[in-house]
């Protein structure tokens, strides 16, 4: 997995991190745990891109908003359902300090998902303050934010850099400068969380944001340059982009939101990206307070002038040139063709480089969003499956460079190793063929997008789901889709160029059938049945044993760099030692030449003596030997093969046997054999 910075740390129960940041910092392992991670660089939420679609914009009238969850291997990659409560007058809703690892807090204030349990330890995460608790809250689902609630209002997340930071409440980590204890209580997490408990609709979830924040303080994350944060916020009629970071004092909140043109697509790729913000315009835009006067105070913005909050309040790409733009150039570029978008720039913070949101040039369906987040630059000068760093197999995949690295940076894909969760929301209007429990789902794959199965969690369901709900980073666990991914991620690098087919036909499938398990859904809803989604349940269960065995099928066709389903007989020009060989896939020529391959040197020839000495001559075969060799051959043939069949017989036998089911097998006895 890749933990040499923790290896040598005491040992450690996972539920010492389910505590306030003071408290960590008061006890010895959690110190030596806290300060282990920071060497490292650890980085939970670096990176993720964010999509909206607007209603005019989708093949449907939906409203599709989406996010790859792109972390770490110490991510908190479960997906949790929050159940609706009920509190009294006065009640308290406690705030929680959630930058860190698995898990990202343990509650009894959440519903079951966020228990303490064997998987998280006993421990209770201390909240490190309080706001004033509505009468009611709506259920939801939940990741390292919240996603979808029971109305239908979806949350996505990227981080992005900012001009100012803050620490949370109790910690000393991060603050700014004459700051030695931070006071602000809410991070994008918990703003999200109290958003999708309290909003009907994506403009209530921003207001609801944007007022908390600005009341009781806003802190980032400690990632690099990523002190600012973004939400794409939808419902089934608009979406809106939402831009915040903590204001100079430490104390409150300094944000703004858009809303998306109805006919067009916008992507956010840890970068800010609204520009002009214009407080008049009340149907398309709402901003905090002071967003001018701070931009005034500090001689970045001027009365009478036009506010661009990225170029005022952003701090340039995140980690390195391209690694913002390079995805938005790319998503817009899909959805837009015609624009012709170019992806060069010099800085994007102040260039202009492409539209805020694309009008889109043709309707967007829900399956080309999926086929955004598995995309490498296939067919562009930026494809990542090519080149010497692609390897001889072609791997689109760029993982993360050691401690002692040379400096430099790779392409930025939206397809990548490190996501978490892929959650692509699919809003639509509520019919009375289209109950509201199943007019919103999101579409999630517990991994990176492009080895993961995607599967529906429509928004009424309210069923723990366990190959999703159980995944821990502190050991693997076969039964849950977020290990399985990694295991098919891992086993693909061998020979990504022939493994990733099969991969691919399995995602199709599974996909294609989660669309008959929504259809099977709705119509227990509209028949009335109380008790619903059961076959969502086994429909995930169905998936895990395909992708448990995926990796095992991958492995036997391609081991020894060959296609162990080519198999031909083969015998020299004498009719001698016939061979069962394996059709070997061998390395692409130009990845032969940049290795050195044809630089190697060729074996001398032999003109020396002996064997070429003064009067003599090499021996040769005489044409009748040659003659009773040709004859002999066939029969020669055919007794080496009765020798080597049963053998072989043998031998696949008794490899079959100590491997689990293929996924093929598994495929053979299963229901979706007819999609």
């Amino acid at each position: 997995l890749g933990f040499p910075c923790v290896a040598g740390l005491v040992p450690w129960h996972s539920a010492q991190f389910a505590m306030a940041p003071a408290e960590l910092h008061q006890t010895t392992t959690g110190m030596f745990m806290l300060l282990g991670l920071s060497a490292c660089g650890l980085r939970i939420a670096s990176g993720c891109t964010s999509i909206a679609v607007g209603a005019r914009a989708t093949a449907d009238g939906s409203v599709i908003v989406a996010q790859s969850e792109d972390g770490d291997d110490l991510a908190d990659a479960r997906v949790i359902y929050v159940p609706a409560r009920k509190f009294p007058p006065g009640a308290m809703a406690p705030s929680y300090y959630t930058d860190g690892p698995f898990p990202r807090w343990v509650s009894n204030d959440l519903g079951p998902g966020y228990m303490p349990n064997s998987l998280v330890g006993p421990n209770l995460t201390q909240p490190i303050g309080y706001i004033p608790q509505v009468r009611h809250t709506y259920a939801y689902w939940s990741s390292y934010f919240g996603i979808i609630n029971e109305h239908n209002v979806a949350i996505q997340e990227s981080t992005c850099s900012a001009m100012f930071h803050t620490c949370a409440k109790g910690d000393t980590r991060g603050c700014e400068p004459g700051r030695t204890d931070g006071e602000a209580i809410l991070d994008i997490r918990m703003l999200s969380m109290f958003a999708l408990e309290r909003a009907k609709t994506a403009r209530e979830a921003v207001k609801i944001m944007g007022d908390l924040a600005y009341e009781h303080g806003f802190y980032g994350t400690h990632d690099e340059n990523g002190d600012g944060e973004s939400l794409i916020v939808g419902d089934s009629g608009e979406a809106w982009v939402f831009h915040i970071l903590a204001d100079p004092t430490g104390t409150k909140a300094i944000w703004a939101a858009v809303r998306v043109p109805d006919d067009s697509v916008t992507v956010v790729s840890n970068m800010f990206t609204i520009r002009e913000v214009d407080v008049r315009d009340t149907a398309n835009c709402m901003a905090s307070p002071n967003i001018y006067s701070v931009a005034q105070e500090y001689g970045w913005w001027k009365p009478g002038d036009i506010l661009d909050f990225t170029r005022v309040y952003g701090n340039g790409e995140y980690d390195s040139k391209y690694y913002a733009g390079r995805r938005m150039w790319r998503i817009l570029s899909l959805a837009a063709p015609s624009l012709n978008l170019d992806p060069e720039y010099d800085d994007l913070r102040y260039d202009r480089a492409w539209p805020w949101a694309a009008k889109v040039d043709h309707p967007i369906t829900l399956k080309e969003v999926l086929t955004w987040y598995r995309d490498w630059y296939a067919g562009t000068p930026f494809d990542t499956t090519k080149g010497l760093a692609a390897g001889y197999g072609g791997s689109p995949d760029r993982f993360g460079r050691g401690p002692d690295a040379v400096e430099g940076a790779w392409e930025r894909t939206i397809a990548l190793y490190r996501t978490n969760l892929l959650k692509v929301t699919h809003i639509r209007a509520e019919t009375p063929e289209l109950p509201k429990q199943v007019a919103g789902v999101v579409w999630v794959a517990n991994g990176p997008a492009h080895y993961s199965p995607v599967l529906p969690i429509p928004s009424g369901f309210s069923e723990e789901l366990p190959v999703m709900s159980k995944a821990t980073p502190w050991h693997h666990d076969k039964n849950t889709l977020c290990w399985q991914a990694r295991k098919v991620m891992t086993a693909a690098q061998a020979r990504f160029d022939h493994m990733h087919p099969l991969v691919e036909a399995q995602q199709k499938i599974v996909e294609a059938a989660g669309l008959e398990v929504l259809a099977k859904m709705q119509g227990e809803l509209l028949h009335g049945q109380q008790s619903w989604g059961e076959e969502l349940v086994a429909h995930t269960d169905r998936v895990l044993k395909i992708w448990q065995g995926l990796p095992d099928e991958m492995l036997l066709r391609f081991n020894y760099n060959s296609d162990m389903t080519k198999i031909a007989a083969k015998t020299n020009q004498l009719g001698m030692s016939p061979t069962s060989d394996t059709a070997a896939l061998g390395y692409p020529n130009e990845w032969l030449q940049e290795v050195g391959f044809t630089k190697h040197p060729l074996p001398p020839v032999e003109t020396q003596c002996p064997p070429l000495c003064p009067g003599s001559s090499v021996p040769q075969a005489s044409s009748e030997q040659l003659a009773v060799w040709d004859k002999s051959a066939s029969w020669i043939f055919w007794l080496a093969l009765a020798a080597a069949l049963p053998a072989s017989i043998m031998f696949v036998v008794a490899q079959r046997s100590l491997s689990p089911r293929s996924a093929k097998d598994l495929l053979r006895n299963s229901p979706y054999v007819q999609f």
